[in-house]
Order: structure tokens, then sequence, then C-alpha cells
């Protein structure tokens, strides 16, 4: 079997990518049949922030009913107005932010906070 220099740096950077994964990510370790222990980088995972996202959410509505409880739904709904009669963006800022049942309810519930 013939080895090269160039094989020999090929094993090497195989073995540091897969070390370099180990640090990043983590790994898990198996004992085969013979004792011999064999560590594994961790898989990577594709994580979605469920919890940030849905916070993120939250506070959107919160905020949207914080504007309709301060201002009152008649001027909430002439600066909708003025935003539908906009460009392609204020119109999609105007359906984003139109009242809706959730909204609503918070509005409902944080109203008697300003008055």
């Amino acid at each position: 079997m013939v080895e090269t220099k160039e094989h020999f740096i090929a094993r090497l950077n195989t073995v540091g990518d897969r070390h370099s994964k180990m640090v990043r990510r983590g790994y898990t370790t198996r004992v085969d049949r013979n004792g011999v222990i064999f560590a594994q980088p961790k898989k990577m995972r594709l994580r979605l922030p469920v919890k940030g996202a849905f916070l993120l959410v939250l506070a959107f509505f919160v905020f949207k009913a914080f504007i309709l409880s301060a201002n009152g739904p008649d001027a909430y709904k002439d600066r909708l107005s003025t935003l539908e009669a906009g460009n392609f963006v204020e119109v999609l800022g105007a359906r984003v932010l139109a009242i809706d049942p959730a909204t609503e309810f918070l509005a409902n519930q944080m109203g008697p906070l300003f008055r």
C-alpha cells in the first residue's frame, strides 16, 4: 500500500474537520462490541426559535392593542384608511395593522388602564 504525502494530508484534514465539528456541535460516544469507544459529532439539526417567534407575535398584538386603546377605535380606523390610500407597502401595513378579534380583546382589557 503506497501512501503519499497528499493522502496523509487529506487524512489529517478529515480528522481535523471531524474534531472541529465535535467542538462546535458536541459529540456522542458509543462503545462497539470490541470495547473501542467511538466519538461522533452530533447531527446538525435545524432549530426553530418557536418561543421567540411566539413572543414576537404576542408583543406585536399587545402593541396593536395599546395603540388601539390609546387612540380609540375611530381615530385608529381613520389612520388605517389613510394607509389604505397609499402605495403597496402602506396598503400591506394597513392590512397587517387592521383590527382583529385578538387585538380588540386585548384593547378592551387594556382600556380601563388608560381611562
